[in-house]
């Protein structure tokens, strides 16, 4: 008798038993899954310092991912990916996925198979840029809007998706210190949206604009205001400085346009620890009265530092 009640509850324990092997392989095969799609990530992100580089990103991550199969237990039955993401306004990373499904032993009385997944991604930690806006001046009629983009690698003109918006005269936002995270290779550019009368009606601008109409400069452009009226030959747009120099605005005036305006766009690996005031002229009004007091920020870059605030090139952090 006793035997019989033995060999009865020795059938749920055995298959607890069982279960709990299969358990710990599933959990085994997790933890060494998410390592290898850990390290995988980083080592694509590491690489991935423009745009341009996501195949060299998506490459290495790969590679990375194949090397660990082959000392990861059941890793010929895992199937894994690499995909790099681009952060048109920020920064780019790289997201590994990896999924196996392992048979149960003794756990198939319940299941025939405990799937295993994990994700990881990691990015660029990149510059934290400060945006203040505080000293934000408009003593327009024209309604203007500043905001930051990634200059295209073609030096092109952005999309109308790549701008972020930081300030407005109309009250299209909501703070006036603002901070974003930048990729170690991106060069940040700034537009300004101008739309003559839209505070005060007066008709046509001295440019031939009509009442209403809109027109974008870019800062990274020559001149900036070149997209917005056509062949430009001067820049009577933009100015620039650093703060602490001595060198001040020059109101009333334009510059011949054979270059970008000094500091028109921004990359802290070049301008680490510098804090650089804007001021632009919108070019509105029956007469342009170029006196560049039409929208004033400024925008500092970190000495030093990790993390966010990184100047270190290669510098990478897992997100997930």
């Amino acid at each position: 008798m006793f035997a019989i009640w033995y060999a009865v509850m020795a059938i749920p324990l055995l298959v607890v038993a069982g279960a709990g092997l299969d358990m710990m392989r599933a959990v085994q095969l997790r933890s060494e899954l998410q390592s290898a799609a850990d390290a995988a990530a980083l080592a694509g992100a590491i690489v991935y310092t423009s745009d341009s580089a996501s195949t060299a990103a998506q490459a290495t991550a790969q590679r990375y991912m194949a090397d660990s199969m082959t000392r990861v237990p059941y890793g010929s039955s895992v199937t894994y990916a690499a995909m790099p993401k681009s952060g048109s306004a920020s920064v780019n990373s790289v997201v590994v996925t990896a999924q196996a499904t392992l048979k149960n032993s003794l756990m198939a009385l319940m299941t025939k198979a405990t799937a295993v997944g994990v994700v990881s991604e990691a990015r660029t930690a990149g510059y934290k840029l400060n945006f203040s806006l505080s000293s934000f001046a408009s003593n327009a009629a024209d309604a203007n809007s500043i905001y930051w983009y990634v200059v295209p690698s073609d030096n092109s003109v952005p999309p109308a998706s790549a701008l972020n918006l930081l300030f407005s005269n109309t009250g299209g936002s909501t703070s006036k210190d603002i901070s974003a995270i930048i990729g170690t290779g991106q060069k940040i550019g700034f537009a300004l949206k101008n739309v003559t009368g839209g505070v005060t009606g007066y008709g046509k601008n001295s440019y031939g604009a009509a009442q209403g109409s809109s027109h974008f400069f870019y800062s990274h452009l020559t001149p900036p205001s070149s997209a917005a009226y056509g062949l430009q030959l001067f820049n009577c747009s933009l100015q620039t400085t650093i703060t602490g120099k001595t060198a001040g605005i020059n109101n009333g005036s334009c510059a011949l346009a054979l270059a970008p305006p000094t500091n028109g766009t921004v990359n802290c690996s070049q301008s680490a620890g510098k804090t650089i005031t804007y001021y632009w002229n919108d070019m509105g009004g029956p007469t342009d009265d170029r006196d560049y007091n039409d929208a004033v920020f400024n925008v500092s870059c970190p000495a030093s530092g990790g993390g966010s605030g990184s100047t270190a090139s290669n510098s990478v952090v897992l997100i997930r």
